[in-house]
């Protein structure tokens, strides 16, 4: 059973306490913290929790895709920058050729290894330091995000994805409502819910 469960929305919502929100992790027998922000407020099961920092694991496709438009890494959300060569991997579904738009939906963990390569260590820590993204802390280049060197809490998430509803990030608001478009969850008339989860299996977290 995972022991750590952290839900993030960026929706536009009324925010308020809720005991709701500590009763569902007691109902599923585990253990984690939600958090939402409106811009001005924040609601959370678990304020304390929420100030924790822990692996972001694959919730940081997001900010690796801005991060690669940034830099001109890739032109766009469609253009094909992974080619599988045939190389053992973890789902059937990351055995082929990847732009981000796809990649990010299939969560295929070689592709954007392969994109922070291509963005580079250099480039790669400028840009978490802009972003004052947790602790902005990278080992090797294509692993940081998922062997536990950089960490960041649920409520700076909160806060960055916030930022990002409101294409208020440093960088072009293009790029930004690029990177919306490819984790969009859901839409109806009423909203819009964008997603994207991540797992560490390694220390038992779940985004």
């Amino acid at each position: 059973m995972r022991n750590f469960i952290v839900f993030i929305l960026f929706l536009n919502i009324a925010i308020g306490e809720d005991k709701i929100l500590g009763n569902f992790f007691k109902d599923c027998n585990t253990s984690g913290t939600f958090i939402v922000f409106d811009g001005k407020n924040y609601a959370s099961n678990d304020f304390k929790r929420a100030k924790q920092a822990f692996s972001p694991a694959s919730t940081f496709k997001i900010f690796n895709a801005l991060i690669a438009l940034d830099n001109d890494v890739v032109r766009d959300t469609k253009e094909i920058f992974y080619h599988y060569k045939g190389e053992k991997v973890f789902l059937p579904s990351w055995k082929q050729d990847a732009s981000l738009s796809s990649a990010i939906k299939r969560s295929q963990v070689p592709a954007f290894k392969e994109l922070a390569r291509k963005i580079g260590l250099k480039t790669m820590q400028e840009s978490l330091n802009k972003l004052s993204y947790g602790n902005a802390k990278i080992s090797k280049i294509d692993t940081f995000w998922l062997d536990n060197s950089l960490q960041i809490s649920a409520k700076n998430q909160a806060d960055l994805l916030f930022k990002l509803s409101q294409n208020s990030l440093p960088f072009s608001k293009k790029i930004q409502e690029e990177v919306k478009e490819i984790i969009l969850f859901k839409e109806d008339k009423i909203q819009k819910i964008y997603a994207k989860t991540g797992f560490n299996d390694n220390i038992n977290l779940a985004w």
